[in-house]
């Protein structure tokens, strides 16, 4: 029995947020969006006419880890699959933690022709686990960063 199978209906509806990009990792310019699915928007509250073409970096901000982004750099390079968190920003601007796996794709030749960002916004995750941490220590540094990051993104939007 054969199945048709269509891929792009299920990239759409995946509950992840995927992000395919070209392989340019040379330069100040890096790697373009080439595909987003409806979860990476949903996430992001970009459309899809404002990521397309555009760098990864689009969302990225303030207390975006460089560290992390440069151990993408180099895991991709090094050909082995990264895996990272780090805070990105949606549109309006607002803070989210983001967990990600990134890979290459591999067509009929050894280099790869696609990477591929399955993205997941653990915020909610994270605020639940953080806040449990300071019940023990009131002075977690790691909870009190990132709680920092929340409060500094209310305080701005309350001014504005």
């Amino acid at each position: 029995m054969q199945l048709k199978f269509d891929w792009l209906i299920v990239l759409e509806n995946l509950r992840r947020g995927i992000m395919v990009t070209d392989t340019t990792l040379a330069g100040p310019a890096g790697p373009r969006i080439i595909y987003v699915n409806l979860a990476l928007l949903k996430m992001t509250g970009y459309g899809r006419d404002e990521l397309a073409g555009k760098t990864p970096r689009i969302l990225q901000g303030k207390h975006t880890d460089r560290a992390v982004v440069g151990s993408l750099k180099k895991q991709l390079l090094n050909r082995e699959v990264f895996h990272g968190q780090t805070w990105n920003y949606r549109k309006s601007g607002e803070p989210f933690l983001m967990n990600w796996y990134c890979y290459a794709i591999y067509g009929e030749r050894p280099k790869p022709i696609y990477y591929v960002a399955e993205q997941e916004d653990v915020t909610e995750l994270e605020t639940l686990r953080l806040k449990q941490r300071l019940l023990v220590n009131p002075h977690d540094p790691d909870a009190l960063t990132f709680f920092s990051v929340l409060q500094e993104w209310k305080s701005a939007r309350k001014k504005a």
